[in-house]
């Protein structure tokens, strides 16, 4: 009889611990909060795409310490809630490091592209490869979009596209003879003068034809005979040169003549191209 007792009195004690025990334990509502935050923060940052191993083990733990408590498992559901929040601060600082990374990638295959597209067109890829050529103009453009809108990684596999389909474009052109439409370019524009020919007024305008840039236009003899004036040209022709890397054939540029066009304007112009350097995404902007 008195062992029953002894046993019955074991139990209530028994009792008694676990819910005093189960009492103590409170929902960790703090560190859940902290951490659904930093979660919240590293998504805003963009973790997902460029942190996303860590974002996803940011998740995985914040999901299961969201299971935990409600299975009121308070103590092991603290634990995850803490975890999560260490991994989101960590895909959030991984992020940062990742997107600076993306960025600069980004900004260097477009300028690898810009100067590809640049090559073919002076090789003569708007007449010899005319299709390759728009696309890899589409390509870049698109590029650029998504450049500006903060995508940078397929900002840079959109630049990697154009520049494989630019470089394309420029052997077709060179394979078809892209050097003798240069030449053909030049003379149809009047830069290789005749010299019996009666001399003409310098003209005030200038219809763009496949393979120019802005520095050959400014070349021309019957132009500025100087290529470090391009920028009078570009500047005159904003409405229309989005970026002065980008011509295209049938422009109509107005071409500044004295006495609009002063000494200072052109000692400006010539400064801004020796010293332009790299090319820029921001060109035109």
């Amino acid at each position: 009889m008195k062992k029953l007792r002894g046993k019955m009195v074991g139990m209530v004690m028994l009792a008694a611990l676990m819910m005093v025990f189960s009492g103590c334990a409170k929902p960790p509502t703090t560190e859940m909060s902290d951490a659904k935050l930093a979660f919240q923060e590293a998504t805003d940052a963009g973790a997902q795409t460029y942190a996303a191993d860590q974002y996803m083990s940011a998740e995985q733990a914040l999901n299961d310490a969201t299971k935990l408590m409600e299975q009121k498992k308070y103590h092991q559901a603290r634990e995850k809630a803490l975890e999560a929040l260490k991994l989101s601060r960590e895909a959030q600082a991984a992020t940062a490091t990742n997107k600076n990374a993306a960025n600069s990638g980004a900004v260097e295959i477009y300028n690898m592209a810009l100067s590809a597209l640049n090559a073919a067109n002076q090789a003569g890829a708007y007449t010899y490869a005319s299709a390759q050529m728009e696309d890899a103009q589409k390509t870049l453009e698109e590029a650029k979009k998504a450049y500006e809108a903060g995508d940078y990684i397929n900002a840079k596999q959109l630049a990697e596209s154009a520049l494989a389909k630019a470089r394309e474009a420029e052997q077709i052109a060179k394979d078809m003879g892209g050097d003798q439409r240069a030449n053909q370019a030049r003379q149809i524009a009047g830069e290789i003068a005749d010299p019996g020919a009666t001399p003409r007024p310098y003209p005030t305008n200038h219809i763009v034809i496949k393979g120019e840039t802005l520095w050959w236009i400014a070349e021309y003899k019957q132009i500025y005979d100087d290529p470090f004036q391009w920028p009078v040209i570009y500047k005159a022709n904003r409405s229309q040169i989005k970026d002065p890397d980008l011509i295209f054939p049938d422009q109509n540029f107005v071409i500044p003549r004295e006495p609009e066009l002063t000494d200072d304007m052109k000692k400006e112009a010539i400064k801004f191209a020796k010293t332009r350097g790299a090319w820029s995404l921001h060109d035109g902007k």
